[in-house]
């Protein structure tokens, strides 16, 4: 936990120096008929995720930092509670995450990873595709032999935008060993193919709501998932 306020204190910093208006929040909340994470089964029922982030912009520059939790509607089970801050600069975005998983209300099993991700997107309207690393650079990331892991995780993401309408495809892979986080024993192995359809209602410039339907097949295992789920935001700047 240390070692993400130092991380979110030094881009905290950044967005400060340069000026103290555009500020804004935003809360949202999805709701899914299962929780996924990179081609993985995290839940097995419908879930819920609150969320709430600070939002600061001015002349390209963009910084937030936010809280959300996942929790599984039946039995009332977090399945992940994670802070982030994230910087944004002409199509590079830095976001330092600190995530929580597997704590059962507060009880036992809880473990704490610190995740670092970069992010290009091209500056393309209606076809923004995406290239991100993440690394995972401290907590509870070990392979089975005790050394630490730094377990990462590539991925390309191809989105279409037609107004509100948008079709994205995506590929993510495990580049290299990662036996904890990822149960990935050798070299490079793709985890996460995935097919995602949305519809974005709005309403003034302020409120949205998403409405989407995917479908996930992880390679490395053999599974598939059709997941439906919709999402409620509204944004103060």
């Amino acid at each position: 936990m240390r070692k993400f306020f130092l991380c979110l204190v030094a881009i905290l910093s950044a967005a400060v120096c340069t000026s103290a208006r555009d500020w804004g929040v935003s809360f949202a909340t999805e709701a899914a008929t299962q929780f996924l994470w990179r081609g993985f089964a995290v839940g097995k029922t419908p879930t819920i995720v609150p969320s709430f982030a600070l939002h600061y912009n001015k002349d390209g520059f963009g910084f937030e930092a936010g809280y959300c939790s996942v929790t599984e509607l039946q039995g009332d089970h977090y399945l992940e509670m994670d802070l982030w801050a994230t910087a944004r600069y002409k199509g590079f975005t830095l976001t330092a995450l600190e995530q929580g998983v597997g704590n059962n209300l507060g009880i036992g099993g809880y473990k704490d990873n610190l995740e670092l991700t970069l992010i290009y997107e091209l500056p393309l309207e209606h076809f923004p595709a995406s290239l991100s690393w993440n690394t995972f650079v401290a907590g509870d990331d070990f392979n089975l032999d005790g050394s630490r892991a730094f377990s990462s995780y590539a991925e390309l993401r191809l989105p279409c935008r037609f107004n509100n309408f948008c079709v994205c495809a995506t590929a993510g892979a495990v580049p290299y060993k990662s036996e904890g986080i990822y149960k990935n024993t050798g070299g490079f192995k793709f985890i996460n193919l995935n097919l995602r359809t949305s519809y974005t209602f709005t309403a003034g410039e302020n409120f949205e709501l998403p409405l989407y339907a995917q479908y996930n097949y992880n390679p490395l295992f053999g599974s598939h998932f059709f997941v439906l789920g919709f999402s409620i935001m509204f944004l103060s700047l």
